[in-house]
């Protein structure tokens, strides 16, 4: 009995480690937000999005042979430390950043509940790193030796559901966004796509003081990037909205405030042409204004040329599409992948989280008609809520 209890208690810890590391690799940008989150600087935060899960599936992988097993059991032991002691500071200081433990699959705020966790877990791992490095149980397959015919059925039909569940729960872990590889390269502060030649040279981003009536707006001036400290966790809610001047589809110019002025909330959608989850996702929102009543009005920030948008955002409609050079315009919203998206209110405030991914930004759009017809209700009271 002892030597399965340290069998299953090894395969138990491998295989949350094994699912952390793998949901973590398919949400680089996930991973990034939620470091940044917990006051991880930039220059740690970037490699740690690829090291923290290869350390995590460094772990598993040792936690699964029995030579190995006394090494991955510290390893695991020395990683649940450095999480609990990372959450116990967040909780001190007030801090509530998601954990992004399984990536896209689980990502809570972290509380006392994550602290349990990780000290069952330690538990496991500090009673299997106390143990003689040679008496960690047997190896799976020697104890799968062991087994007679029916036993060993029995342990083939166990280990088929628990891969189905694995690679079930890995496929729901990932994320609806940019690919994997665009993901990662934002990650690392890397945006290897070719910029289009023939992209407009005015396309600069430029904040907005007062109307200047029919006075020639002044030349554009582009934030310094050195002044800009992108976290990818999107704009505290309540702080005021940066304003910006972008051109449209056919060569307009218009500014967040010009948007403001319909008396309407603004969703504003980062979006680029090299992205195929924004395509669908501009397609879905064009159904959406058709099934959805109240909705803010939706304006798509791409990127590029005109010529490479208009293609592909042909059914969204050409009148609500404004085009920054690269990511600048996101970059002032805190946002570093797409497709997402933030609510600006009428007031020029922020009313929500960055949304990201089609799903989040769907929930957005429903919860923002939701708080809209309650507005209606409260200043019309015949409307019944």
């Amino acid at each position: 009995m002892t030597e399965f209890a340290l069998l299953t208690s090894r395969l138990l810890l491998a295989a949350v480690f094994l699912l952390a590391g793998a949901s973590k690799l398919l949400d680089p940008l996930g991973l990034r937000k939620a470091l940044r989150g917990f006051g991880l600087p930039p220059a740690l935060a970037r490699p740690m999005v690829v090291l923290l899960p290869v350390l995590e599936l460094a772990v598993a992988g040792a936690l699964i042979p029995a030579r190995l097993a006394w090494y991955g059991a510290r390893g695991a032991l020395a990683l649940l430390a450095v999480f609990m002691i990372a959450v116990g500071i967040a909780m001190i200081r007030g801090r509530k950043p998601d954990c992004h433990c399984f990536g896209q699959l689980h990502s809570a705020p972290v509380g006392w509940p994550t602290l349990v966790r990780n000290a069952v877990l330690a538990v496991f791992a500090a009673w299997l790193a106390s143990r003689r490095q040679r008496d960690l149980g047997p190896d799976p397959w020697a104890w799968f030796a062991s087994l007679d015919v029916i036993e060993r059925k029995l342990a083939v039909v166990g280990a088929c559901a628990v891969a189905f569940l694995f690679f079930y729960l890995l496929r729901r872990s990932r994320p609806e966004t940019e690919s994997i590889e665009s993901q990662l390269s934002w990650s690392l502060g890397i945006d290897d796509e070719d910029e289009p030649e023939e992209q407009p040279a005015a396309m600069p981003v430029k904040r907005t003081g007062k109307p200047t009536g029919t006075r020639a707006a002044p030349p554009a001036v582009v934030p310094e990037p050195a002044k800009i400290v992108v976290m990818g966790v999107g704009l505290p809610i309540g702080t005021p909205a940066p304003e910006f001047e972008l051109p449209g589809m056919t060569g307009e110019t218009r500014s967040l405030q010009s948007l403001r002025k319909q008396g309407r909330d603004v969703l504003l959608v980062f979006s680029s042409p090299h992205c195929k989850p924004c395509q669908a996702l501009a397609s879905s929102l064009v159904r959406w204004k058709r099934e959805m009543e109240g909705l803010p009005n939706i304006v798509l920030v791409s990127r590029g040329a005109a010529q490479d948008n208009l293609a592909k955002l042909r059914e969204f409609g050409t009148s609500q599409v404004l085009l920054q050079r690269n990511f600048e315009v996101a970059e002032m919203y805190d946002c570093i992948s797409t497709p997402s998206a933030v609510l600006v209110g009428a007031d020029g405030l922020i009313r929500s989280e960055l949304a990201l991914g089609g799903v989040a930004i769907k929930q957005l759009l429903s919860s923002s008609t939701k708080t809209g017809k309650a507005k209606h209700a409260v200043g019309n009271p015949s409307v019944p809520f």
